[in-house]
């Protein structure tokens, strides 16, 4: 073999050893797995359950038929509203219930609508005049609302249903029904009944009932 021929012997060698080699780094390259990137963490999807309002529990008059006498314990809950816009006396077999009626809210309202039930003692009388009231009864409820809007947007009275009832049917055990106090965001009720019942305080859609139930066979 020529010097000429050795050196193209070696030549082609060294470029097929080359080319061996550089397939070998790409076979190797090919066969690593690539990293995996970090977990991104998945954001959970909002929950679609909104808390719910305080309100005062839901009782019917047939709830508490089994006891005659209860010893009432002031009673809390949150208002449809802050507008009272009707009330209602009505009687059913061993009850009598007010009802009271909300409309829609103000667009501002001054702050949370809050009703309570609680004993009234005398002496009873009109929370901004003074001025004494007769109240009819054995027993004597007062139901106040707080945080209310007494004007409508327009200047006009909220409430303009009765503000004093009584109750001349012999078989009804709820005697008078009169509004005491008007004024300063507050509206409050007292309510006169004869005999011993249970009284409950409670929440029906946009409506606030006072439950007054005497028990079985009255």
């Amino acid at each position: 073999m020529t010097h000429e021929s050795h050196r193209r012997h070696t030549l082609i060698v060294g470029l097929v050893l080359m080319s061996l080699s550089v397939a070998a780094c790409g076979s190797a390259a090919s066969s690593v797995a690539p990293s995996s990137s970090p977990a991104v963490p998945s954001t959970p999807a909002p929950s679609s359950a909104t808390p719910s309002l305080p309100v005062t529990p839901k009782a019917t008059p047939s709830a508490s038929a089994a006891a005659v006498s209860c010893d009432l314990k002031p009673q809390t809950g949150m208002l449809p509203s802050d507008r009272l816009t009707g009330m209602q006396v009505l009687g059913q077999p061993g009850a009598d219930v007010v009802r009271f009626e909300f409309s829609p809210g103000s667009l501002t309202p001054a702050g949370p609508a809050v009703g309570s039930l609680d004993v009234a003692t005398p002496p009873f009388t009109g929370g901004a005049s003074g001025l004494p009231i007769e109240l009819q009864g054995d027993n004597a409820l007062q139901v106040v609302f707080r945080g209310m809007s007494l004007q409508n947007d327009a200047g006009q009275e909220t409430y303009t249903g009765d503000r004093e009832i009584r109750t001349t049917d012999p078989s009804r055990r709820l005697r008078h029904v009169v509004l005491f106090d008007e004024s300063e965001g507050q509206i409050g009720w007292y309510l006169g009944y004869d005999g011993p019942a249970c009284v409950t305080l409670s929440r029906e859609g946009t409506d606030i009932l006072v439950s007054i139930t005497y028990g079985p066979g009255t």
